[in-house]
C-alpha cells in the first residue's frame, strides 16, 4: 500500500517546500549520479531543466544508500548510476511540469524487504508533509495547487 498526493505547483512555491523541507532537517536528493554516493541537491533548479524527480530524505532517519549502475542507453545527462529508494527512508517528489500534475509519494509496504526504519516514526514525517500541502495550497478536484 502507498500513499500519494497529487499536486501542481509554481516554481516560488516549491522554493517555499524546499524551505520547509530543509528547516525540518530533510534534503532533497537527485536520483542520478556518476558515482556510488547520494547526489544532494542544495537549490532548486527550474522546472524546465530537465531535474523532475527527487527523493525527500528527512536525515533523522539512517539511510544505507544503495545504487543500481545504468546501461549506457538508459543513462540520464550521462550520469553512471541511479539511486535505489525501495524500501529506503525517502519519499518521492515528480514535479509538476509541462501541465501535468506531480505528486507526493510513500511506498509505505513492501512484501520483500526488511524495512530498515520506524515505519510509524516515517509515517508521521510523510503527514507533516502533507499537512504543509493542505496548509499552504488549496485543493482542487483533488489537487493540491498554489
Amino acid at each position: 500500500m502507498a500513499k500519494e498526493i497529487i499536486i501542481n505547483i509554481s516554481e516560488e512555491k516549491e522554493k517555499e517546500f524546499v524551505k520547509f523541507l530543509k528547516d525540518n532537517n530533510a534534503v532533497l536528493i537527485y536520483p542520478w549520479s556518476n558515482e556510488e554516493k547520494i547526489n544532494i541537491v542544495n537549490d532548486l533548479s527550474k522546472k524546465d531543466s530537465g531535474k523532475a524527480f527527487f527523493e525527500i530524505w528527512n536525515k533523522s532517519f539512517s539511510l544505507n544508500p544503495e545504487f543500481i549502475k545504468i546501461k549506457k542507453d538508459y543513462a540520464k545527462e550521462g550520469k553512471k548510476f541511479v539511486f535505489h529508494p525501495v524500501g529506503k527512508p525517502t519519499i518521492s517528489w515528480w514535479r509538476s511540469i509541462e501541465g501535468k500534475n506531480g505528486r507526493i509519494y510513500w511506498q509505505k509496504h513492501f512484501l520483500t524487504k526488511k524495512l530498515e526504519y520506524d515505519i510509524k516514526e516515517f509515517d508521521k514525517w510523510y503527514d507533516i508533509i502533507v499537512n504543509w500541502f493542505k496548509k499552504n495550497c488549496n485543493k482542487v478536484n483533488g489537487v493540491y495547487v498554489d
